[in-house]
């Protein structure tokens, strides 16, 4: 037979159950089936290229108007970038004068083009700064100027994070140190038609002369079609680590100083750029200087396609020889033979390949482009001053490094490299007054809502999807405006003659009932008389599909009504290649028929996508599913004994989980396939708090929990661990005996703990050559005394010292309580005297030792 007919077969003699109304997740009639939409991913915005093109932003999120050019409060740009899930549009145009850097959260899309007037808006005094990742920014100028800065200099653009993030159609420059500095916690972002410099080279650094251009850092990104103009050095400095790759394509570098490339470069795909030397420029006149001690040995250069123009526009010969324009330094351990790499890096994704090392166009056509197109503005003639005069001067070969000091006749650098000192800047003028109309607020611009069927009178309307590509309204609205920005062709407008296919979203939050899915493979649909209809005897390998979720900001937790056995749901994001978005171990009921409400964390999801839900599982049937929703805040982490358990943010919170039963082959952490290989019998059966073998490396408190009743709690350390951590010091170091499948020997550390207790785990003490360590809890069972007759001490036998007691007693030396009191009446008379210690005395001599049960 058949899996479907066996399926079926079940199906038909299986006993239906009819659920209680009192579940939150108690089936209801079904609804209609949404229309499929798109299937794969999407780019951020139509011209998107690179590590970060999949970027979401803030899809799935609130429209957030900036409504003035405050520093701080409602309606300044400060607080709308302060919150995940926001697209930020704006109805004001000009140059914020910050008090301090901006801190831009995950999930969020900063729409600049939407600002009065097409240029954008511009930030003076401090830096733009991500502090989260997943971040989409456009046509936003970041040009702090020298007014806030210290002897120690400061950047234009940086961040803590920024992965999987992108950046478009920016400017950023008029600083001492860096434009870009964005290298330390981030992989898979793009920076794109972007204007990078001039520096303020002479700005009051304590260095003297230093203007300098990228830092750029840490790998699977994507430099493209940027303008990098009037910084003396660094055009980049790379902080690129290990084998990551990094994409230096389609740029111009215009007028450096003394040098362009060099650094810490990982794996280079340096393609089809043009170098052309300026009034500054003095050397560095090849592509790169690789001079870098930081494990050279993984470094690997793809370098084709570049030119590099001399001042009087003559081609230098690095051009026809791109290896020639490749230089290592003597002594840093490799030579530059070892560089060499005929093909270029991946960035992998998902099975795809995101570099633009082989799709990017020729230098040539690429120089045209940055020229035209690069910098703040939704047209050539829209971009901002600077930006403008950049392009100029690149075209033509004017302009030169400059600073905002004034001459120093002792500073021969300012002389050697051309310096222009005492330069002013000039800032865009403020535009308050809104230029579109948008009668319902919600972003678009009621004209463009009429002429694509929408109404300008829902402030709803803008999460909605009406053509079925996977944008909400409100991104098809914004990146309209970008039509004229880039190379004709890249934006193409969205549709106005309503040949297109709607597909509404559907709240992540809200009941999903099961069968409302819009595509399948392997599942069959059980019907219920008057009733919603669920999935059932789902199998490993079936998989269902939800058109468009809206998990907005984010969702943290599951919920669904289901019943069935112990088994995976892997939750996949707009299509079912590369690794799950979130995986939920459920952990089943007594039969499939048995439903109940199953809850779980999962890993943040954001944004709105097509949901794949894909069953794993050993058992034959997995589960019926009825209904699911999703929350948006995360499920207080609770077993038996380990209550409440809150984990702190830097100790990967998602990670930690809890099992029962500890035995051989329980699994130890909660990001790890690692097993218990050896376990002493006094701690099978335990609870387990599955801590975060990545969070090894925390320092502080990691987590709290309150003990749920009295237990023995134990603290496996990793014996390569060299110090103790302090936390454990009222501890006691116990024999006990553990070991893992991955050759680590655990001493275990044992404490009692009272039922109610709050109890605090720190750090593990140590960032490597080692893993976390493992929590264990074991139930103190506290049974009343059981007494035998005869048995007075209650030790578990009779014997010499049960006779000792009650010498000890007939002698006034102590008294027996009640419990013993009895026990001690040998002979049964309801009195403890002398006879019932010649009793006792005479089962000793005779040798009857009894062994009590």
């Amino acid at each position: 037979m058949n899996r479907k007919l066996k399926r079926l077969t079940a199906l038909l003699m299986g006993v239906v159950t009819v659920f209680g109304s009192s579940s939150a997740f108690a089936p209801k009639q079904s609804g209609s089936i949404m229309k499929a939409s798109a299937a794969g991913k999407i780019l951020a915005f139509p011209g998107a290229v690179g590590g970060g093109k999949y970027a979401t932003g803030g899809r799935g999120g609130e429209v957030y108007h900036v409504t003035n050019l405050n520093d701080s409060g409602e309606g300044s740009f400060r607080d709308a970038v302060s919150k995940s899930g926001r697209i930020v549009v704006f109805d004001v145009s000009g140059t914020i004068e910050l008090q301090g850097n901006i801190l831009c959260s995950s999930n969020v899309t900063v729409a600049g083009q939407t600002a009065p007037g097409g240029s954008g808006i511009t930030l003076k005094n401090y830096k733009m700064g991500m502090s989260g990742d997943n971040i989409i920014s456009r046509y936003i100028s970041s040009r702090p100027g020298p007014y806030a800065s210290t002897s120690s200099g400061n950047d234009a653009w940086g961040g803590a994070k920024g992965s999987n993030s992108i950046i478009d159609h920016c400017s950023m420059g008029w600083t001492t140190d860096e434009q870009w500095g964005l290298y330390s916690n981030n992989t898979n972002y793009t920076v794109q038609y972007s204007v990078l410099g001039p520096a303020d080279s002479w700005g009051g650094h304590k260095k003297g002369l230093h203007g300098f251009g990228i830092m750029l850092g840490k790998g699977d990104l994507t430099f493209d079609h940027n303008l990098i103009i009037h910084n003396v050095s660094r055009n980049f400095r790379g902080k690129v680590p290990d084998q990551y790759t990094a994409d230096f394509t389609n740029n111009i570098i215009y007028d450096w100083g003394y040098q362009t490339t060099y650094g810490t470069i990982g794996h280079l795909n340096y393609v089809n750029n043009t170098l052309k030397a300026g009034n500054s420029t003095t050397g560095g006149y090849h592509y790169m200087y690789v001079d870098s001690t930081t494990k050279p040995e993984n470094f690997k250069v793809y370098c084709a396609g570049n030119r590099l123009i001399n001042k009087d526009g003559s081609f230098h010969s690095v051009t026809n020889d791109n290896w020639s324009g490749v230089t290592v330094k003597d002594g840093i351990g490799i030579t530059k033979n070892n560089l060499y790499s005929s093909t270029a890096f991946p960035i992998n994704s998902d099975g795809e390949n995101l570099s633009t090392a082989m799709t990017c166009e020729s230098a040539a056509a690429s120089y045209d482009h940055v020229i035209s197109f690069a910098g703040n503005g939704i047209s050539p003639d829209k971009r901002t001053a600077i930006d403008k005069q950049c392009a100029e001067e690149t075209k033509n070969g004017t302009g030169q490094c400059s600073g905002t000091a004034a001459y120093d006749s002792s500073e021969a650098n300012l002389s050697k490299y051309n310096i222009k000192c005492g330069v002013t800047y000039s800032y865009p003028s403020a535009v308050t007054k809104k230029e579109i109309t948008d009668a319902d607020n919600d972003g678009m611009d009621d004209s463009w809502e009429l002429a694509r069927g929408l109404d300008p009178t829902d402030p709803d309307d803008y999460a909605d999807d009406y053509c079925g590509q996977g944008y909400m309204n409100i991104e098809y609205y914004i990146n309209d405006l970008t039509v004229n920005s880039f190379p004709e062709g890249v934006v193409k407008l969205s549709p106005t003659d309503g040949n297109y296919t709607s597909v509404q979203t559907v709240s992540a939050f809200e009941e999903i009932e099961a069968d409302s899915f819009s595509d399948k493979k392997g599942i069959i649909v059980e019907e219920y008389s008057g009733r919603s209809n669920n999935l059932a005897l789902v199998s490993d390998g079936d998989w269902v599909k939800y058109s468009r979720i809206n998990f907005g900001s984010g969702a943290n937790s599951f919920s669904g009504w289901m019943g069935g056995y112990p088994s995976k749901i892997e939750l996949y994001l707009d299509s079912m290649d590369g690794t799950p978005a979130a995986v939920i171990d459920y952990s089943g009921t007594k039969s499939l028929n048995d439903y109940h409400t199953f809850e779980t964390n999962i890993k943040t999801i954001t944004g709105t996508h097509d949901l794949y839900m894909v069953f794993k599982g050993e058992s034959e049937y997995l589960v019926n599913l009825c209904s699911f929703k999703f929350g948006k805040d995360k499920l207080p982490l609770s077993g038996k004994l380990f209550k409440s358990v809150e984990v702190t943010e830097q100790a990967n919170p998602d990670s930690w989980k809890i099992a029962s039963d500890a035995a051989v082959g329980s699994l130890i952490f909660g990001d790890r396939d690692f097993k218990i290989s050896e376990l002493q019998s006094n701690l099978e059966g335990a609870e387990i708090l599955l801590t975060s073998c990545d969070a090894k490396g925390t320092t502080g408190d990691a987590a709290y929990f309150t003990a749920g009743s009295d237990m023995s709690l134990y603290v496996g350390l990793d014996s390569r661990v060299e110090n103790v951590p302090q936390w454990l010091g009222d501890y006691s170091l116990m024999r006990t005996l553990c070991k893992s499948d991955n050759d680590v020997t655990f001493m275990m550390y044992k404490k009692e703990v009272k039922a109610g207790e709050k109890v605090t785990l720190g750090s593990n003490g140590q960032t490597y050559k080692c893993v976390n360590y493992i929590v264990m809890g074991v139930p103190v069972v506290n049974i009343a005394p059981v007494y035998s007759v005869g048995d007075i001490n209650n030790d578990g036998y009779i014997g010499i010292s049960d006779l000792v007691t009650l010498q000890n007693h007939l002698h006034g030396k102590m008294l027996l309580i009640q419990e013993q009191f009895e026990y001690a009446d040998i002979n049964g008379d309801g009195d403890i005297d002398v006879f019932d210690s010649v009793d006792l005395r005479k089962l000793i001599i005779s040798g009857m030792k009894i062994i009590l049960d």
